[in-house]
């Protein structure tokens, strides 16, 4: 957390920003920005909204407690395609922390190449924020979306 004044505080920024960037009939370019402890990437990825509806009953799911991890892909880890994604959401600690694994690969060639394995810890109820804004950008409410706010790394 980063000190603004002596004993002021700023506030942590969202973890995850996505914004649609132009649409087709089957799909639309999805630019996404994600913030870890260490490191932050942006790649743009191809996907639907039956793809981000599947994410957002994912979430709800997990975090219903339906289960101890939730694991949604975009893309596939192999060569020549567009992108790979994969997000795991799991249980950290039994005070109510999340964990989020981002794998993220852009499939470029390099120099432009970029692949990352991070992660973000947060609270529950960041969870549901997502995915109620997730069906916001699902339902053509809004063309981008801020959410996930990291946890105080002195209380995980």
């Amino acid at each position: 957390m980063e000190v603004k004044n002596r004993g002021e505080y700023l506030m942590p920024e969202p973890s995850i920003r996505l914004a649609k960037m132009w649409e087709d009939v089957d799909f639309f370019e999805l630019q996404m920005e994600i913030k870890g402890l260490n490191c932050m990437i942006y790649i743009d990825i191809y996907t639907s909204n039956e793809d981000l509806e599947e994410l957002r009953q994912g979430i709800n799911n997990f975090s219903n407690s339906k289960g101890n991890e939730f694991i949604w892909t975009s893309g596939n880890d192999i060569e020549n395609v567009t992108h790979f994604l994969s997000i795991r959401f799991f249980i950290h600690n039994n005070r109510g922390h999340i964990g989020i694994e981002i794998i993220a690969d852009n499939k470029m060639e390099k120099p432009y190449h970029m692949r990352s394995n991070f992660f973000i810890i947060t609270e529950l109820n960041q969870l549901d924020d997502f995915a109620k804004k997730l069906e916001r950008l699902i339902n053509e409410d809004t063309i981008e979306l801020e959410s996930i706010i990291p946890a105080n790394d002195r209380l995980v």
